[in-house]
Formats: C-alpha cells, structure tokens, sequence
C-alpha cells in the first residue's frame, strides 16, 4: 500500500512539473522591480560609482540599490582609480543573492556575500 501510494505522489509530481513552462524558475527574476540592496559590510569606507558617474563614498553599514540596467563599480580609494572587487554589473551583484531576497553584502577582504 505504502508503496503505490509512493508511486501516486511520485507520478503526480512528475506531472506538475512537466507542465511548468520552460525555464520558469530560471528566468524568473524577483528583484527586477524592487533593485538589489547592497550594503556596505567591511569594516571601512568604500567608494563607487554609478554608470561611470562621480565618485561617492559608501560608509560602514550604509548601502546603494542597483538596478537591471545600471553598472556600479566599486573603490578602495576616494579617487575611484582602486578597484575593490570585480562585480560590476546588476547581474553580477544578483548572483550572489542566493537566497532571492534582493540583499547583498560587502564583506572584508573584496568579497560579496548574500545578506
């Protein structure tokens, strides 16, 4: 009995998947309309600069928002010529966003981690 209930369930949820449309989950994108949050989270002063813009500071604990069409480098020095870390772009700053709630941190040590 156990089992062929097993196998109603498994069969059932071979069925609901397979009429998900292609990529559903994939493509989907949450934060396409709310920006991602990226907080400042090092331990000091960062700088960044938005779609090639003027160099703005980014104090301890105080964060930006980025949208799908916007670039944002980040600076260890107040000139904006010292990169911080390599992520650049929106996509950039959502792939580490693993739990989708659109919040991204800095860390020490030029690294980006999900908040």
């Amino acid at each position: 009995m156990k089992k062929l209930l097993f196998i109603s369930l498994t069969a059932l949820l071979l069925f609901l998947f397979s009429m998900m449309p292609p990529g559903f989950a994939a493509d989907e994108d949450s934060c396409k309309d709310q920006e991602i949050t990226v907080r400042n989270l090092s331990f000091k002063e960062i700088w960044y600069k938005r779609q090639g813009g003027s160099c703005i500071i980014l104090k301890r604990n105080y964060s930006f928002t980025i949208k799908p069409e916007e670039e944002i480098r980040l600076f260890s020095d107040m000139v904006c010529e010292t990169p911080y870390c390599p992520a650049c772009t929106y996509s950039d700053y959502k792939s580490y966003d693993a739990d989708g709630n659109c919040r991204v941190k800095i860390l020490p040590e030029n690294t980006l981690s999900d908040m």
